[in-house]
């Protein structure tokens, strides 16, 4: 290959390089890719913005250097796991940022080299924050509800009262006033008064 061919196909290498850089970096799924150790091989826009740093400051550092110790062992130990299994991962995420935090469906996938060892393990990540805090509401209301529920107290069935002093037998074979048992087994409380036929019986004197 003479000279001119070669730098020819230097040009389309650079092209083709630039055209999938391009798609990459525009892409609005965050993706990113790691050596062994933990360095972050490489990092696209989407990726930069959602951790609030530059590719710059992302890509030859560590994780250790984007996120903080607890958060980056959690995160390592997945990517250590594909490059030692060589097998294919999905997990759930949370990024923490002083606006709120992001949770992010990631899927991290090993590449083999020629000899079929794993050279590097590429993270592609879905951001599924609106769905997860729904998913949060939504428990926090389910939550609140079996909460309510467990409060409710109520009666049922059949109920044994004397047809002339009106109490009422529980389970236990005791007869009560129906007030005091309907207090014991709901939240109704009771305020005295006197019907009109009553009040004319006991009180036949006064104008009711």
């Amino acid at each position: 290959m003479d000279k001119e061919a070669l730098l020819e196909e230097l040009e389309k290498l650079r092209r083709s390089e630039r055209h999938y850089r391009m798609l990459m970096d525009e892409s609005m799924d965050p993706t990113f890719s790691f050596y062994a150790d933990g360095t972050y091989r490489y990092v696209n826009k989407a990726f930069a913005r959602g951790v609030q740093k530059t590719q710059d400051e992302i890509i030859g550092h560590t994780i250790w250097d984007v996120f903080d110790k607890d958060e980056a062992d959690k995160r390592f130990a997945v990517v250590k796991r594909v490059f030692t299994e060589g097998k294919t991962v999905e997990i759930e995420v949370r990024v923490p940022l002083p606006s709120g935090d992001s949770y992010y469906l990631t899927t991290a996938k090993p590449i083999l080299d020629e000899s079929g060892a794993v050279e590097t393990v590429i993270c592609t990540s879905k951001n599924i924050t609106k769905r997860k805090l729904a998913e949060m509401a939504l428990k926090e209301e389910r939550d609140k509800l079996v909460k309510a529920l467990t409060e409710i107290k109520t009666l049922s069935g059949l109920l044994p009262i004397c047809a002339k002093c009106k109490k009422i037998r529980d389970d236990k074979g005791y007869w009560n006033q129906i007030e005091g048992y309907i207090q014991r087994h709901s939240d109704a409380q009771f305020s005295h008064a006197i019907c009109p036929a009553c009040a004319k019986e006991l009180y036949p004197d006064l104008e009711v």
